[in-house]
């Protein structure tokens, strides 16, 4: 349980260093940002995870959904693409995440559901065209640590202009500590 306390402090953490990237509502500056990272509009991409057998989401769904919310309140104009298909019970990844964020106060305007993907690399080709069409300036994925290299790549060869990815621990506390320091470090990298 303490893991779970210090990962989400971690989140919370990586957030708040977004949310320093660009402050919400500010117009956004060259001093204050990385060269060729423009936070003043980004897409938050969650990523989707399998659903039981019932439709329900496991908790490693529940914590990116969570996670996406905390970075989404960091960029209030910032759009939320929900992506995954894979339906379970009549429930899709994108549906079940969409409910959540709706049923914890996101306004259904924001959030872009694509239930099409069935893998990282379909998440990846089906979003990239949506964050552009809804004139984001690039993306922040969402997603765990074990997946967050995969997914990294996948948005990039999807020709996605990825800003940063905030990943929760899930995996051996070395790989939890090395995609931390990166996703601490990928807004000014």
């Amino acid at each position: 349980m303490r893991w779970k306390s210090a990962a989400a402090a971690a989140v919370l953490a990586v957030a708040t260093l977004f949310a320093g990237a660009a402050p919400a509502g500010a117009p956004a500056t060259a001093a204050a940002q990385p060269a060729g990272k423009d936070f003043s509009k980004p897409a938050i991409v969650i990523l989707g995870y399998g659903l039981t057998p019932q439709g329900a989401m496991r908790p490693i769904l529940y914590t990116r959904v969570l996670t996406g919310l905390a970075v989404a309140q960091s960029y209030p104009q910032a759009p939320v693409i929900v992506t995954g298909g894979n339906a379970r019970n009549g429930q899709t990844e994108a549906g079940a995440m969409a409910n959540t964020l709706m049923m914890l106060g996101m306004p259904a305007s924001r959030i872009i559901v694509e239930d099409r993907a069935n893998s990282t690399v379909q998440n990846a080709q089906f979003s990239v065209p949506l964050a552009k069409k809804a004139g984001a300036t690039g993306i922040i994925l969402v997603t765990s640590s074990t997946h967050q290299g995969r997914a990294d790549q996948n948005f990039a060869d999807a020709g996605g202009n990825v800003l940063a990815t905030v990943s929760f621990p899930d995996g051996d506390p070395g790989t939890n500590i090395t995609q931390l320091v990166r996703d601490v470090m990928s807004p000014m990298t």
